[in-house]
């Protein structure tokens, strides 16, 4: 009887371990409505955390959804942050955005975006040559909106960033990779809506919350807070899954996220 319990439970590991690994080779493609009225004034297709050290999805998958969403328009292409982990590994990360970025020019669709913690290294010419249009202490106004972004200072010596004096009487959308950012702004009621990763929407889920709760220490988490659409104050955020991996090349309940984010 001992045996037979061992053996499903190993059966069972073998299993877990599988789909662990097979997890960051499914992407999925979610439409996310930010406002009840399904009257889109704004449509942004938004992905983040490449992590190239350890991503499984190639950059043809997001381009291949520019070009099909692009038929009912797109407005702006975002990336949220987090090109890699692994400096070793920055060639391929900007390669990446750099086929992003050819597929936005070849639709004339803006590529906008800002770094992340495992970004704040990289110099002003690194970050050029990945193709976006980096709206950290900035903003562009589209359709109407204010997209503006923030600085990620890394996680070594904190640092909490205020985005540019935004105009008034429009609606401000706010790209931060670290979604704990909105609970530092010197005025956060000022942001109608924020884009943001970095939390990989946990990547390996574990029961009772033990990564957010032990292994983690962002705020949000542990408010569970971690991914999707949620209100915090004034301010309708979504965090995004990501694409990539980091530290390990597993997920578990989190599968990689490319995102049409309407507004």
């Amino acid at each position: 009887m001992v045996e037979i319990i061992l053996s499903v439970i190993a059966l069972l590991i073998l299993i877990l371990l599988i789909w662990a690994l097979a997890e960051p080779h499914m992407p999925q493609f979610t439409v996310i409505r930010m406002n009840k009225d399904r009257n889109t004034s704004l449509r942004v297709l938004f992905f983040s955390d490449i992590h190239s050290e350890y991503c499984f999805i190639k950059p043809s998958y997001i381009t291949s959804l520019i070009r099909r969403e692009s038929t009912s328009g797109i407005d702006a292409v975002v990336f949220g942050g987090d090109i890699t982990g692994d400096p070793s590994k920055l060639a391929r990360g900007t390669e990446y955005l750099q086929e992003i970025a050819g597929c936005c020019r070849e639709h004339n669709i803006p590529f906008l975006g800002v770094t992340g913690n495992h970004d704040c290294n990289l110099t002003k010419e690194q970050e050029d040559k990945c193709g976006f249009t980096n709206i950290e202490n900035t903003y562009v106004e589209i359709k109407g909106h204010v997209i503006a972004g923030i600085d990620d200072s890394g996680r070594l010596e904190r640092r909490w960033h205020d985005p540019a004096d935004l105009p008034a009487g429009k609606e401000h959308i706010l790209i931060a990779h670290d979604p704990d950012a909105l609970l530092h702004l010197t005025d956060p009621d000022n942001i109608d809506y924020m884009l943001s990763g970095h939390i990989h929407g946990g990547q390996i889920r574990t029961p009772f919350k033990v990564e957010f709760l032990v292994i983690r220490k962002d705020e949000l988490p542990r408010q569970g807070i971690y991914a999707g659409v949620h209100r915090i104050g004034k301010t309708k955020v979504f965090i995004s899954r990501g694409v990539g991996c980091v530290k390990l090349p597993l997920r578990f309940f989190a599968r990689p996220e490319v995102s049409i984010v309407e507004f």
